[in-house]
């Protein structure tokens, strides 16, 4: 990460699954990767929020890193949440906008 911001590299754009994992109490948390952008002072956008449907399964591909604690539709909240608070990304690219325009509005996000 450090490589990428010494050339010049400002923003980064990697799947929301790459920005997460879940901890050893099946929390949802930053993972490494995210950890290590951030400390290289590298801003995010991630994507997809809403491109698995129904939740219940596990999420799929794009939940890859949190299916064990995958398990209802509210998850994409907590998924969001977590993006937002302590992943710090800057914004999320989602099939239906409603409801990260929902949890912005909510959070007195701009």
């Amino acid at each position: 990460m450090d490589k990428l911001a010494a050339q010049g590299v400002n923003i980064i754009a990697p799947p929301m699954w790459a920005l997460v994992t879940l901890d050893s109490f099946g929390k949802v948390v930053p993972s490494d990767y995210a950890i290590y952008a951030k400390a290289a002072g590298l801003d995010i956008i991630t994507w997809t929020l809403e491109r698995s449907g129904l939740l219940k399964n596990g999420g799929g591909w794009y939940y890859q890193t949190t299916t064990a604690a995958t398990n209802n539709d509210g998850d994409a909240m907590v998924m969001l949440d977590v993006l937002a608070k302590d992943v710090g990304v800057i914004g999320v690219f989602s099939d239906w906008p409603a409801t990260v325009t929902y949890y912005a509005n909510c959070m007195g996000l701009e």
